[in-house]
C-alpha cells in the first residue's frame, strides 16, 4: 500500500489542489442541504404558528364578545330594575306632594285668614305656618326623588362587589 502510495505521489502533489477543492465542495454541498432543510423546518413553523396565532386571536374575540354580551345583559336588567324602581318612587313622590302641598291663602279670594284649602284636596294651611316656611317646589321633589333612587340603586350595585 506504501508502494502504491510512493507511485502515486508525483501525480497526487500535482493535482493536490483539486482535491481540496473536491473536498470543500463536499462539504458545501452537505451544509447548503442542511440549510435548505432547515429553512424549510422554519417555514412550516413559522406558518403553524402564524395559523396558531390566528385561531388564538379568534377564540380571544369570541370569549370576549361573550364577556360583553354578559355584562351588556347585566346592564340592560339593572337597568330595568332601576327604571321599576324609580317609577315606584316617583309615584310615591307624587302621593307625597299631592297630600303635602302648601298653598299660601288667597286674599284674593276672601278667604279666611286662618286657613286656605290646599290644592290637590290636601288639608287647609293652619294660620301658625311660619312666613319663613321653605316650600320646594314639585319639581324639586321629583328631581331629589330621582337623585335618591338613582343613589340607593348605585350603593346596592357597589355592595355586590365589595360585600
Amino acid at each position: 500500500m506504501i508502494a502504491m502510495l510512493a507511485a502515486l505521489w508525483p501525480a497526487l502533489r500535482s493535482y493536490w489542489s483539486y482535491g481540496a477543492l473536491l473536498v470543500v465542495s463536499a462539504f458545501a454541498w452537505h451544509f447548503d442541504a442542511r440549510a435548505v432543510a432547515n429553512a424549510e423546518t422554519v417555514r412550516v413553523q413559522a406558518a403553524s404558528f402564524k395559523q396558531a396565532q390566528a385561531m388564538a386571536t379568534q377564540i380571544a374575540q369570541a370569549a370576549l364578545q361573550h364577556e360583553q354580551a354578559q355584562y351588556q345583559a347585566k346592564a340592560t336588567e339593572a337597568d330595568s330594575a332601576y327604571q321599576a324602581q324609580l317609577a315606584d318612587a316617583r309615584g310615591a313622590a307624587d302621593r307625597y306632594i299631592a297630600s303635602h302641598r302648601v298653598q299660601p291663602a288667597a286674599a284674593s279670594r276672601g278667604a279666611d285668614a286662618t286657613s286656605a284649602p290646599a290644592e290637590g284636596g290636601g288639608s287647609p294651611v293652619p294660620a301658625s305656618v311660619p312666613s319663613d316656611a321653605v316650600v320646594v317646589s314639585t319639581e324639586d321633589v321629583q328631581a331629589c326623588t330621582a337623585v335618591t333612587a338613582y343613589a340607593l340603586k348605585a350603593h346596592s350595585w357597589a355592595a355586590t362587589i365589595n360585600p
